[in-house]
């Protein structure tokens, strides 16, 4: 029999540092001023997180809700025929009527079926939904390094100042040399949750000659995220603050992929201190 050594424990200091970085949202960047030391374990500890991220993300599906409700179908069909075959075989008999405590029943057990039911199916759409649009992201990520492997910078389509932020124009139009050039297709462009009620699903930095960003450069920003709710607003003159999450998944957040090429879900649209994904 081999023996099996248990896992290590941490090190007081390694534990220490994870912790710093769960306190930062696993954003290296946003720790202040650490040691050289405490740097070396930060990047050590992030290559280690980020062995997670060689695992590809499928997009999810709906497939134990539909196994479940077709289960409940036939539990119910089953019910029925029970019920049917009892009065049919006391048909030489007096014949037994179902009573109001009996309907009462039947309608307790299907509330408390979709009760229980209804939340569960809710919850795995909405991280089904979250799960594609992360995936969808990821390959825009794959795209945009393969393009500025080829062309030295990432796709920028010349406008005026605010020009995204006028109804009837589409900051997007930065994704189309992605798709004349066959980097990625216009479906890996769109969130699964968005409703395709404003047009394109997925935002774009805006872009301008002196902030143009630098993909894999030092300084990681984020490039691409769900779709911006201002931007909705003003085209249907309508208010809202500045700190509204995506419509793309019900208000709970969005997805957003950095510069660096890594994805990650946000509750609220703020990266770092203060900066507001949203604002250009």
């Amino acid at each position: 029999m081999t023996n099996v050594q248990p896992p290590s424990d941490l090190s007081p200091a390694d534990q220490r540092i994870v912790d710093t970085l769960v306190d930062a949202g696993f954003d290296a960047g946003a720790i202040e001023s650490p040691s050289q030391e405490d740097r070396a374990r930060i990047d050590a500890v992030t290559r280690l997180f980020e062995l997670l991220d060689d695992y590809p993300v499928e997009d999810g599906d709906e497939t134990l809700v539909h196994a479940t409700l077709a289960r409940i179908d036939r539990h119910e069909d089953s019910r029925s025929a029970r019920m049917t075959f009892g009065s049919s075989t006391m048909d030489a008999g007096p014949r037994r009527r179902l009573r109001l405590p009996d309907f009462i029943s039947v309608a307790a057990v299907i509330l408390i079926g979709a009760s229980v039911v209804w939340p569960m199916a809710t919850h795995m759409r909405q991280q089904s939904i979250q799960a594609g649009c992360d995936s969808h992201l990821r390959i825009v990520g794959q795209a945009l390094g393969q393009y500025v492997g080829d062309w030295g910078a990432v796709p920028t389509v010349r406008t005026g100042l605010y020009e995204s932020w006028r109804p009837g124009t589409k900051n997007t139009i930065n994704f189309n040399p992605l798709m004349d050039y066959d980097y990625c297709d216009a479906s890996h462009l769109t969130c699964p949750g968005h409703e395709g009620l404003f047009g394109d699903s997925f935002s774009y930095q805006f872009q301008t000659a002196g902030r143009q960003p630098s993909w894999g450069g030092a300084k990681i920003m984020v490039l691409v995220g769900d779709r911006n709710p201002l931007i909705d607003a003003v085209i249907a003159g309508q208010f809202m603050r500045a700190l509204t999450a995506s419509v793309n998944h019900g208000g709970r957040g969005q997805n957003v992929l950095s510069s660096d090429g890594h994805t990650r879900w946000l509750v609220q649209p703020i990266v770092g201190a203060r900066d507001n994904i949203w604002l250009p």
